[in-house]
Order: structure tokens, then sequence, then C-alpha cells
């Protein structure tokens, strides 16, 4: 069987959505339901993500 990599689940009271990571490393991340755009959201962890590959090179 073969899982993907992300997925997006809901809250039991939907509402939050949760963005799942299953391979390493692992990790879920909460969003607000009512504040959730997928195109402003995938601009966001572009921006994190250059945040963190600069930010591990200075330390």
């Amino acid at each position: 069987m073969c899982k993907s990599t992300y997925f997006i689940e809901y809250s039991e009271d939907k509402q939050y959505i949760f963005l799942v990571r299953t391979k390493k490393p692992r990790w879920r991340m909460v969003l607000n339901k009512d504040e959730f755009d997928a195109d402003k959201l995938a601009a966001s962890l572009r921006k994190a993500a250059e945040f963190l590959t600069k930010r591990n090179n200075y330390e």
C-alpha cells in the first residue's frame, strides 16, 4: 500500500484543517479553516522554506 507523502485532514469539529507530512521529517501543521487559501498557503510555505534555509546557513 502506497501512502501519500502529504495529505489534508480535518478536526472532528471541522474547525481546523491539518496539513500532514508522513515521510521524515514528519510534521503536522494546524490551519484555521476560515483562513485557508491554498495559493496563499503555498506562497507562505515557500517563504518559510527560504527562511529556514538561510537561517540554517548562519547557525
